[in-house]
C-alpha cells in the first residue's frame, strides 16, 4: 500500500509517518513531501520516497505537484494530517485523483472556526469558557483568534493589571474568560460513518513547546460520554482529537481538531497503532470491531512521556 503524508516537517505529519512505518500486518510503502529539501528536516530520511513539494499556498502548483505524483507512482491514499491541507483536499476534492477521506465541508467549516464551534458545542449542553462581547469588569482573558493551529493565535491578559494591552478587536479574534485547570486532549478513532471505536483520554502532566511532553491515559468517564454525545451529534469520521479542561465548576470544551494530534503518539503506545485498523477501513473497507473490544485494549492510568532525537543527513 502506497501512502502519501505531505508537510512532513510538521509534528503531526512526522508522528504520522512514523506509525505508517511500524506496521507489519501488510506492506506500506511511505512517500513524504514538503517545501524543504532533503535532510532539512528530520522526517525526510524516515520516509520511503521524498519529494520536496511547492507551497500548499500555490493551490495550482500544488496540485500539479500531487497529481504527478500520483501518475508516476499509483499514490494508493492520501493521509490527510494537517489543518491546511484538510482545507485544500476539501477545495479540490472533484480534481484530486488519488483517494483520501476528508471531512464533510460543512464539518469542516464549523470545526475549523473556534468561535462557531464553541457557540455550536454550548447548544448542545457542554460548556464552554464564557464567551465575552464586552469586557467591562472583567479580569483575565484570553484572546482567540477563530482560524488557528495550535498555541498560535492566542493572547492571554489581566485587564485588571494591565495598563496597555494588544489590539485585538478584530471581527476574524474573540475573548472568553480564561479558565484554569486540568487539560485533557481526547483522542477519537471513528469509522467511516463517524461512530467512535476508540475514545482515548490524556492527561498534560507537562508540556514542551506547546506540546504534551508526558501524558496519563485516564478511564474519565465524564469525558468519554461528553465525547460520544458531540460525535452523535456531527458525526466525524476517521482521526480527529478534542480538548477540554477540567475544574471544580465542571468540564469545559475548548476546541475539536479534525485530524491525528501531534501527540497522540501517547495514546497509541498505551493501546495499539490504529492506524493500522485505519488504513485497513477506510482504504480496504474492512469492518471495524466495537468500541467496547478496542477500549479493552488501553492500558489505561500509564504515564506516558516522549523524549527528543537527532537524526543526520549525508
Amino acid at each position: 500500500m502506497k501512502i502519501l503524508v505531505n508537510n512532513i516537517k510538521s509534528t503531526n505529519s512526522t508522528l504520522l509517518v512514523r506509525l505508517l512505518k511500524r506496521i507489519t500486518k501488510f506492506p506500506v510503502e511511505v512517500f513524504g513531501s514538503d517545501v524543504s529539501e532533503p535532510g532539512y528536516i528530520a522526517s525526510s530520511t524516515f520516509v520511503d520516497k521524498y519529494f520536496q513539494a511547492p507551497s500548499i499556498d500555490d493551490d495550482m502548483a500544488y496540485l500539479n505537484f500531487i497529481q504527478d505524483l500520483s501518475d508516476k507512482y499509483k499514490i494508493d491514499f492520501i493521509f490527510i494530517s494537517t489543518d491546511k491541507e484538510i482545507r485544500f483536499v476539501d477545495k479540490h476534492k472533484d480534481e484530486i485523483n488519488i483517494p483520501f477521506f476528508n471531512c464533510p465541508s460543512e464539518t469542516i467549516s464549523l470545526f475549523q472556526d473556534k468561535l462557531n464551534s464553541s457557540i455550536a458545542i454550548k447548544e448542545l449542553g457542554i460548556d464552554v469558557p464564557p464567551i465575552y462581547s464586552n469586557l467591562f469588569g472583567k479580569d483575565k482573558v484570553i484572546f482567540r483568534k477563530r482560524r488557528s493551529v495550535s498555541s498560535e493565535g492566542i493572547y492571554v491578559v489581566d485587564l485588571s493589571k494591565s495598563k496597555y494591552i494588544e489590539n485585538h478587536f478584530r471581527t476574524d479574534w474573540f475573548a472568553q474568560k480564561y479558565i484554569m485547570g486540568t487539560t485533557y486532549i481526547v483522542d477519537m478513532f471513528a469509522d467511516s460513518n463517524g461512530v467512535p471505536k476508540l475514545i482515548l483520554p490524556r492527561k498534560k502532566i507537562e508540556v514542551q513547546m506547546a506540546s504534551a511532553f508526558r501524558s496519563q491515559i485516564v478511564k474519565n468517564e465524564r469525558l468519554i460520554d461528553a465525547c460520544k454525545l458531540i460525535y452523535s451529534k456531527y458525526k466525524i469520521p476517521g482521526l480527529s482529537n478534542i480538548e477540554f479542561i477540567e475544574n471544580d465548576d465542571g468540564l469545559f470544551f475548548i476546541e475539536i481538531n479534525l485530524r491525528i494530534g501531534g501527540s497522540a503518539t501517547a495514546g497509541i503506545i498505551a493501546s495499539f497503532n490504529y492506524i493500522e485498523q485505519y488504513l485497513e477501513h477506510f482504504v480496504n473497507g474492512t469492518p471495524l470491531e466495537s468500541l467496547e473490544t478496542y477500549m479493552e485494549c488501553v492500558a489505561w492510568n500509564s504515564v506516558v512521556s516522549r523524549f527528543y532525537d537527532e537524526v543526520i543527513f549525508n
